[in-house]
């Protein structure tokens, strides 16, 4: 292997090293920044959640007795202001 050849296949590994880098970095930054406005949105009891499909609720807190979690059912908002 020629001294050009090595130049050249040293080039596709840092190409390589930092393609990877840079998308390891894009996915995390975009898994915080997710995470940090789902916070915020449930900090100001935002109402769209109840309609994002970007949006499982996997763990309930709090429901009446006798209630049952059932996959993939949408909740709708009961307004109770009659």
């Amino acid at each position: 292997m020629g001294p050009d050849e090595e130049v050249i296949l040293y080039a596709i590994y840092w190409f390589a090293a930092i393609g990877i880098s840079l998308l390891t970095i894009f996915i995390l930054s975009r898994e915080v920044l997710k995470r940090w406005r789902l916070n915020y949105r449930l900090e100001n009891n935002d109402e769209t959640l109840l309609n994002d499909s970007s949006v499982k609720i996997e763990v309930v807190t709090s429901a009446p007795k006798g209630s049952s979690f059932v996959d993939s059912v949408p909740a709708f908002l009961i307004d109770n202001s009659e």
